[in-house]
């Protein structure tokens, strides 16, 4: 009898201690993400939706479309994170820009005259490299912040311009800060479906 009663004791002492060691955590993500982001050459834009499929508890694909400084945006690429647990991240991914063909942007020089351009926004790409920073608030749902840098491919042109009217030097450095490209900073949430 005595043994019966020291193996129950040793048989709930390990159960309960099993459940509080410390590096033990369950794997549990979702299959499918939602990613509710807007921030500076953001894989989905500035407004816009994006997905993510973890093909395993640390690596995942991530796909984004929507609007930005450039027109529309599609985006494609990899990370690699711990879902469902606090901690940081890294990706790699590409995003294509195709332009607007018709825009007509106004300039309002020194002298208070204001002058417009008609311009067209040729397509663009980028390689995008980031980093984040992740928090879980509660199963299935996480806040993230991301940063990075978008390198531009293509050509020098990145714009033509439809009118009479040529933008000075002050100006041209003005579009070339819309163009996408540079430094990212995006916040958002993940949401597991």
């Amino acid at each position: 009898m005595r043994n019966f009663f020291s193996a129950i004791l040793l048989a709930l002492t390990l159960t309960v201690w099993g459940q509080y060691i410390p590096n033990h955590q369950v794997d549990d993500h979702s299959d499918f993400y939602l990613d509710l982001s807007s921030g500076i050459d953001n894989h989905s834009g500035l407004l816009g939706i994006g997905f993510q499929l973890p093909l395993s508890s640390q690596v995942g694909m991530r796909a984004g479309f929507g609007f930005g400084s450039w027109g529309g945006k599609l985006s494609i690429g990899m990370k690699y994170q711990r879902y469902q647990k606090k901690g940081w991240g890294y990706g790699l991914g590409y995003s294509h820009c195709p332009g607007i063909e018709d825009i007509h942007l106004e300039f309002t020089d020194q002298n208070g005259n204001v002058n417009e351009a008609h311009l067209e926004y040729l397509q663009v790409g980028t390689l995008n490299f980031t980093i984040n920073r992740n928090w879980t608030i509660k199963d299935h749902l996480m806040f993230f912040i991301e940063s990075g840098y978008a390198v531009p491919i293509g050509g020098e042109e990145f714009y033509r311009v439809k009118g009479s009217y040529q933008p000075n030097a002050s100006e041209k450095a003005l579009l070339q800060v819309l163009r996408p490209g540079g430094l990212i900073f995006a916040v958002g949430l993940l949401v597991g479906l």
